[in-house]
């Protein structure tokens, strides 16, 4: 069974194809099955983690040569993998969906818990050995399920050195896309260098078409060099002699180079020698070069650093650091280790950089806030790299936002996916004999009998139980669950991105989203301290009670009518929650019940209802304390477009929910002026609008917003004559949106004809024409006069520019075109939401903006007047990164959720944030992150 001249001799190929085929190599290490096979079957899955994932674990090649020694293959169907399925095929192999008949299934990444079958042996990178807490689910899975986990990772020599892997493709992979993202960097930093003609690693066909590619940049180097101001260019590579940073050396010596020790560093950043342009500077460094034992009479000794790194402190962010303009890490990390840099030490150095220095940090290790603790997330082949800012701890999509680049994604080799594959099945095929031949089901230690010594420390869980080399993850992730914040988001919408951003920043939040659309949670899942679940909370009561109970706190970012049902399972189970909604009566009436809990459940706490009380709450405070007397309040905010986007009729874009804008518009609103009491009917809302003076450079108009009344006692303005708080629009929205209501297009009452299974109507203008009982040739001017006829009228449209303005812009959204999309959604609001959410809608290069402002007049001791104004406008960030609403809404809500989390908050029962305890720390946070409001007199 396999012998080794058989072996040396077969010359083994890799085929992409049956017509394409690459060599392998053919040099394997010894161990074999000494015994006669039993019939085995071993099962190669699909790869499904995301669709770059091409690799497999092994090659049609490596298949060809187990069928000749009586071993099935099954594989499962994929159009993605680097090898397609018909090379599997003619080597031997049986393709098929169905993996049940295997006894060991391979695969690279890890299993989606659902799709692991019972009973059998896996091998896989099942990130688990951390008690990494995306993975414990599948990890009970595989308990649950009696399977034998066999973990890649732990296949290694006496030496501790890993004997499977793909760690070389990771280190070749990062340093090309380094060396190209860097290029784009600098590029935004108004330098043109040569890095700039590289591509990204899979854009190349093979590693050789990649190799001299770099090549070709080396000699760019050698010819114009690298701007004098960057100068000398110092990569500085971690990870001592492993894989990660041979493969990176690899390609990093492929341009002109000179190597330099850690002790060389100042010396060479003070040298003025023409030639440093010419050349890129290598420094590689391991433990020893940076490690020190806190027992200054003590020498670093890399045994007893493994064995008690407890004794040791890390100088790297003093001693090296500064002088590196980029930092290729390839560092192992684990928390009992000292990190190589923290946020406080990232902070310092960029507050102290030289130019040039500093400049990208490619962390191949891509350990989440490990070895450099400001790695807050992974990235994708789609989108390597964000920019982390030391001096606000944020990150951005965006390229040419200030900070440090990172690139970390987190799959690296599978840009290289043909090599790397071959790579890795060489290195795995000596091993499957024995691990085939084996009995999965005898005891652990009976199992070192049956396979190799490097492959049984490897086994992770066997017979329903973890072994005894791992055992500690229980004790780990008990460890780790009484460290950790579980905080479970409920939905994924528009403001989840910003709240998620917030709380993912601290390791010590363990976030679950769950949403009914797992694709919007996964999106926001790339943190390792993120788990996407899907959820309907509406049909699975069973789940979301199990989701709940298993949380800390709950988050509910759902429409508002979900609240209740989620905060009685709170109150039932016992865990706090927040939400950004107003406090409804239905919600109120849950106070007592959530006090006999024990429990917070804090509402009104994102950005109107929100930051617009605290702020308003502080700023009274603030006068009453230097015994002053509020005479007016007024206080408005809009989310909106900034004002370079504000290009369609309606002057707006949704940044939340569609539906909620629409309904906003039919509140009835009553407010205090001047000693009066103002009601405004719902159906009058926006003939209510007022012009408002909020800003020199913006023309804005204002609705009132719901019951400002009932802010009087809550915000101690029983001086006060008016009471106002307003909701902003860009001028002439509302003029628009009466003629909309006018209409009857937001009517929330089911309409049959609108039955998405059964619609009665096919397009835009055949539903207008029906709703207004006209034919449609004479649909335009049917609406003008609609809109103009009946008691409920608008004078502005006795004017013929706003009659226009109306058919124009029904012209915008298609209404009048039958081949606009047309999805009825039961309602009339429901329908034209539908339609809104694509027309209204932000492009990824535009950004929104918030404004909020209060308005105060003051009444000091003495008589003497003041008038305060205390503004905050937030634009959200161009290129796909964080919204305003996102920002203005999710940052509230994660720092709140933390807050109570960590016992910071000692109220109980159903409140707003009306208390100091909570909008003190809160406004402190926010004005941290950037978010502060200018006052002005």
């Amino acid at each position: 069974f396999f012998s080794l001249p058989m072996l040396r001799a077969a010359g083994r190929v890799c085929s992409v194809s049956p017509r394409i085929w690459a060599p392998c190599s053919s040099a394997f290490p010894r161990y074999l099955s000494s015994s006669n096979p039993l019939l085995a079957t071993i099962g190669i899955r699909r790869e499904d983690k995301n669709r770059w994932e091409r690799r497999v674990p092994l090659s049609p090649d490596h298949v060809q040569t187990l069928v000749e020694q009586g071993i099935d293959v099954v594989v499962q169907p994929s159009s993605l993998r680097i090898f397609d399925n018909e090379a599997y095929a003619d080597a031997g192999a049986t393709v098929k969906e169905d993996l049940s008949d295997a006894d060991c299934i391979l695969a690279v990444k890890e299993v989606p818990e659902e799709l692991l079958i019972g009973n059998k042996t896996y091998m896989f990178f099942s990130h688990t050995i951390k008690a990494q807490h995306k993975n414990m689910p599948m990890l009970d899975t595989i308990l649950a399920k009696n399977i034998r986990l066999i973990d890649y990772e732990r296949i290694v020599n006496s030496a501790g050195q890993r004997l499977v892997r793909f760690g070389r493709y990771a280190g070749i992979a990062g340093m090309i896309d380094c060396l190209r993202a860097l290029g784009n960097r600098l590029l935004f930093l108004k330098h043109s260098t040569p890095f700039l003609h590289l591509g990204y690693t899979h854009m190349y066909a093979n590693l050789e078409a990649a190799k001299q590619a770099v090549s070709a940049i080396g000699e760019e180097i050698l010819l114009k060099g690298v701007p004098k101001d960057l100068s000398p260019m110092i990569f500085v590579f971690t990870g001592g002699e492993g894989s990660c940073s041979k493969g990176a050396r690899e390609i990093f010596e492929l341009l002109p180079h000179k190597y330099v020790t850690p002790e060389e560093l100042p010396a060479l950043m003070k040298s003025k020698e023409p030639g440093h342009r010419f050349r890129v500077y290598g420094c590689k460094v391991g433990s020893a070069d940076y490690m020190v034992p806190k027992d200054k009479n003590q020498k670093y000794n890399r045994a007893e650093y493994y064995a008690n790194p407890e004794n040791y402190e890390c100088n790297f962010a003093s001693k090296i650091a500064p002088y590196a303009s980029v930092i290729v890490n390839n560092t192992y990390w684990d928390e009992q280790f000292p990190r190589l840099i923290d946020r406080n030490q990232m902070k310092e150095l960029w507050r102290k950089r030289s130019k040039g220095r500093l400049l990208a940090i490619a962390d191949i290790s891509c350990d989440v806030n490990g070895s450099i603790e400001s790695m807050a997330k992974t990235s994708n082949i789609d989108e390597p790299v964000f920019v982390f800012d030391p001096a606000t701890n944020k990150t951005s999509e965006s390229i040419d936002s200030p900070g440090v680049l990172f690139l970390a994604v987190d799959n690296l080799p599978t840009e290289l996916p043909k090599e790397a594959s071959c790579y890795f099945g060489d290195l795995l095929m000596p091993y499957l004999p024995a691990i085939v031949n084996s009995d999965k089901d005898i005891p652990y230690p009976e199992m070192e009998k049956q396979l190799p010594p490097e492959v049984y420390p490897a086994v992770v869980t066997a017979n329903g139980s973890l072994t005894s080399p791992y055992e500690y993850i229980s004790e780990l992730r008990s460890r780790n669950d009484s460290k950790v914040n579980k905080i479970l988001v409920l939905g994924s919408g528009y403001v989840t991105p910003g709240l998620v951003s917030l709380l993912a920043q601290d390791s010590r939040n363990h976030i679950t989203i769950a949403s009914d659309s797992l694709e919007e949670a996964q999106k926001l899942a790339k943190i390792a301290n993120i788990r996407a679940v899907e959820l309907d909370v509406l049909k699975e009561e069973k789940r979301t009670e199990a989701f709940i109970s298993a949380s800390d706190v709950v988050i509910s970012v759902l429409p508002q009518f979900f609240h209740v049902q989620v905060a009685k399972l709170c109150i039932q189970y016992k865990r706090d929650m927040v939400t950004a909604s107003y406090i409804k009566p239905e919600m109120r009436a849950l106070d007592k019940e959530a006090k006999e809990a024990g429990i917070v459940i804090l509402n009104e706490i994102g950005l109107d209802p929100g930051i617009d009380h605290m702020s308003a709450l502080k700023m009274i405070a603030d006068i009453k304390q230097k015994n002053g007397k509020v005479v007016h309040f007024r206080s408005t905010c809009g989310g909106l477009p900034a004002p370079e986007y504000a290009d369609n009729p309606f002057y707006y874009k949704f940044s939340w929910s569609p539906r909620g804008v629409l309904e906003a518009g039919k509140n009835p609103a009553k407010f205090l002026e001047n000693g009066e009491t103002v009601s405004v009917p719902g159906n009058d809302l926006f003939k209510s609008v007022k012009h408002v003076d909020i800003h020199p450079c913006f023309s804005m108009e204002v609705l009132p917003n719901r019951d400002s009344t009932s802010y009087i006692e809550e915000y101690g303005l029983e001086s006060a004559s008016t009471v106002f708080r307003g909701t902003l629009r860009y001028k002439g929205y509302s003029t628009l949106m009466w003629a909309v209501k006018k209409l009857g297009l937001l009517s929330s009452e089911t309409d049959p004809n609108l039955d998405p299974n059964r619609p009665k109507y096919s397009n835009w203008p055949e539903f207008l024409a029906a709703m207004l009982n006209v034919e449609k040739a004479n649909l335009k001017s049917a609406i003008v006069e609609h809109v103009r006829s009946g008691d409920d009228t608008l004078e502005n449209y006795e004017n013929e520019y706003y009659q226009n303005r109306l058919v124009r812009s029904f012209e915008w959204l298609g209404l009048f075109d039958e081949s606009t999309e047309f999805q009825p959604n039961s309602t009339p609001i429901d329908t034209l939401c539908n339609l809104l959410m694509d027309r209204l809608v932000f492009e990824r290069q535009e950004r929104d903006m918030i404004l909020l402002q209060h308005e105060l007049d003051v009444e000091w001791e003495g008589g003497k007047k003041e008038k305060l104004k205390s503004t905050l406008i937030a634009f959200g960030d161009a290129a796909g990164g964080e919204t305003a609403m996102a920002k203005t809404v999710g940052y509230p809500l994660g720092i709140a959720a933390e807050l109570i989390a960590n016992k910071k908050i000692s109220s109980k029962g159903v409140i707003g944030p009306v208390s100091p305890e909570i909008y003190l720390p809160i406004l402190g946070q926010l004005k941290n992150r950037g978010l502060w409001f200018v006052e002005t007199t």
